[in-house]
């Protein structure tokens, strides 16, 4: 499916309120080697989180660089030290997937799999994106968003919670 197809796929989903003012972008740098891109997520055109190849590899650099500088395996020639060199890139891999920075082949793969989904499996899913995209989703009524509870999810999904409320005219928990 085309890009163009998928963005519209996923904005006909989307509840009443947040039609035409919540949108799905992606770029890909054809002209780089690789092809990788940055995906985003404005609302009302401004951009509220953002993701992609780029994002995700300088993050994933930079983090597992200082947590193997603090548990001394930066020398993956020393033996000893190399057993914690995978164990500090897993971890750092899933942080990044909690905190919604993903690469875009990631982000378009999840996009794919949302078109596919119920709500509850959205709700419950491990992708912090899918989950974040959810809380626009139109199959999410006012009464089960009245009485959703956000308080242990990521800042963006609670941010995306409270903007979907206000668009909704309903009070967020109080919990979020």
């Amino acid at each position: 499916m085309r890009w163009s197809k998928l963005k519209q796929r996923i904005e006909e989903g989307l509840a009443d309120c947040a039609k035409g003012r919540v949108e799905v972008w992606v770029t890909r740098y054809r002209h780089s080697h690789d092809h990788e891109g940055e995906a985003w997520i404005t609302i009302d055109k401004e951009q509220v989180h953002s993701m992609g190849s780029l994002t995700h590899l300088v993050a994933f650099y930079e983090r597992s660089r200082l947590l193997q500088k603090d548990r001394d395996c930066l020398d993956y020639r020393d033996h000893k030290k190399f057993e914690g060199y995978p164990a500090v890139q897993d971890e750092v891999e899933t942080q990044l997937r909690q905190e919604g920075i993903i690469p875009l082949w990631e982000f378009n793969g999840a996009l794919f799999d949302y078109l596919n989904m119920s709500l509850e499996q959205i709700q419950n899913s491990e992708q912090m994106i899918i989950r974040a995209l959810g809380m626009f989703d139109k199959r999410l009524g006012k009464r089960r968003l009245k009485h959703l509870d956000v308080s242990k999810e990521h800042e963006v999904i609670r941010s995306f919670y409270r903007i979907r409320c206000a668009l909704e005219g309903l009070q967020p928990n109080s919990a979020t």
